[in-house]
């Protein structure tokens, strides 16, 4: 058994009373079921080459799992479970544990309706402004540095060059700063008014900040945009609006939450 299969997490999370799928072994009276048997597949998955679906890795695997059990017990026997560093991480992981049984309880008794989701897709996509623009840009950290760069602009220095030796966005700079094709849900929305205030070619006459750090545009076409169809975008209206939901009833438990902070040291 390797330690890290010893050290896997979201394996055997036993208890008699919720876990009914069949016993595959004991350990000194403690189950191991289909049940941790699958969720420690799906851990060690993550962290090792898969095993073929076979009675023998099988066989590997409940091993690994027995194993486990058996250091587990030795060490609460042992009394390691007092360890100051022990007991934090065990405490991180109930707390863990905890948080995600709660979002999944809260998700699971406040689904969001078809219904829901059409109601924002006419809200904020059918509403949203039907142009779509293609530019390139080149985003540095201050205000004075993107200065500078408008300034080599000015002086007939190539944009394409500028991006690529400037920009700190990656994805775009080795393009030149090419951003290609996008509407206004794609990008963030002060980087969007500036191109509605632009004409095709021009670059923008001062730089425009946004949370990323301070762009300088340069507007290259546009052309009318067609909104994407529900069933495009649905997926993506979902996990919006179930972030959205988790945001406000996160937001309702700490304003009801007695939270003190300790004074600044």
């Amino acid at each position: 058994m390797t330690l890290a299969a010893t050290m896997l997490l979201g394996g055997c999370h036993r208890n008699a009373m919720i876990d009914k799928s069949p016993t595959l072994a004991t350990v000194n009276g403690e189950r191991i079921t289909e049940r941790d048997y699958r969720d420690y597949v799906r851990a060690r998955d993550l962290q090792q080459p898969a095993m073929p679906n076979n009675a023998q890795s099988r066989q590997i695997i409940l091993n690994e799992l027995i194993n486990r059990v058996i250091l587990a017990q030795a060490a609460r026997k042992a009394g390691l479970e007092r360890i100051p560093a022990v007991h934090v991480a065990l405490k991180e992981d109930r707390e863990n544990i905890l948080a995600r049984a709660m979002l999944k309880h809260f998700l699971a008794t406040h689904r969001i309706t078809v219904g829901t989701l059409k109601a924002l897709y006419n809200r904020e996509v059918l509403k949203a402004p039907h142009e779509e623009y293609e530019a390139r840009h080149i985003l540095v950290a201050t205000r004075a540095k993107a200065m500078a760069i408008l300034r080599k602009l000015h002086s007939g220095v190539r944009f394409s060059v500028l991006a690529r030796r400037y920009s700190l966005d990656s994805s775009s700079a080795d393009e030149g700063g090419e951003l290609g094709w996008f509407s206004a849900t794609d990008v963030l929305p002060s980087f969007y008014r500036a191109l509605t205030t632009m004409h095709t070619g021009e670059v923008s006459p001062v730089p425009i900040k946004t949370r990323f750090g301070w762009h300088i545009i340069q507007l290259q076409a546009e052309r009318p945009y067609t909104p994407p169809p529900f069933a495009a975008v649905e997926p993506r209206l979902y996990r919006s609006l179930e972030q959205r939901k988790v945001d406000d009833m996160m937001a309702a438990m700490r304003r009801k939450a007695d939270i003190r902070y300790a004074p600044a040291a």
